[in-house]
């Protein structure tokens, strides 16, 4: 009810200044003030809701030094105004061996969020998209145009054995979490 009232509110003040633009044209500008406004918030809304960043547009690169790696990415597009906080990277190593010395840029209010809930969808979405049958590794990163972070495999585990995806996620308001993901090659 009250977007039709808002609605008609804006037809109004758009009518009342076509009727002045040529005797008044201050308070023919100041009439056009709140429809450009409404305008300008409508097509931000839109341009956001329809915006996706796709995993073509996120670049790694990878430094090795004996079993320590470092993966920097760099996005090539902005990132999108819905994106969450915090990103994940997802290992999966042959037998279930841990990843060691993990180390990244976190998001500060993680702890606050319902991190059991966020890596249950990340497991839930993993599940969804054929998986390797080992256990995944889940760790958090913050969102942002780049970004780095470094580990250590174990010392019995080569790195075309390993798998590594980038999980990024998505949530629009009033929508549930999206993720894609990008592999990310250890060569």
């Amino acid at each position: 009810m009250s977007i039709i009232f808002a609605i008609i509110i804006i037809i109004v003040f758009f009518i009342l200044a076509i009727r002045f633009r040529k005797t008044r044209r201050i308070v023919s500008l100041i009439f056009l003030t709140p429809v450009f406004l409404v305008l300008l918030f409508v097509g931000y809304v839109l341009f956001n809701s329809w915006y996706h960043t796709s995993a073509d547009s996120l670049n790694f690169t990878v430094q090795k030094e004996n079993q320590s790696y470092t993966v920097t990415g760099v996005w090539k597009k902005p990132l999108d105004a819905y994106r969450f906080p915090t990103d994940f990277i997802v290992f999966y190593v042959p037998n279930n061996e841990e990843v060691r010395d993990v180390k990244r840029n976190m998001v500060e209010d993680y702890k606050k969020m319902d991190r059991n809930g966020l890596e249950e969808s990340v497991q839930e979405w993993i599940k969804k998209e054929n998986p390797p049958e080992l256990i995944p590794q889940i760790f958090d990163i913050e969102t942002s145009k780049e970004f780095s972070f470094s580990f250590v495999l174990p010392e019995n585990v080569k790195p075309n054995e390993v798998k590594i995806y980038y999980a990024h996620t998505r949530e629009e308001p009033m929508d549930a979490l999206e993720f894609w993901f990008k592999k990310i090659d250890l060569k």
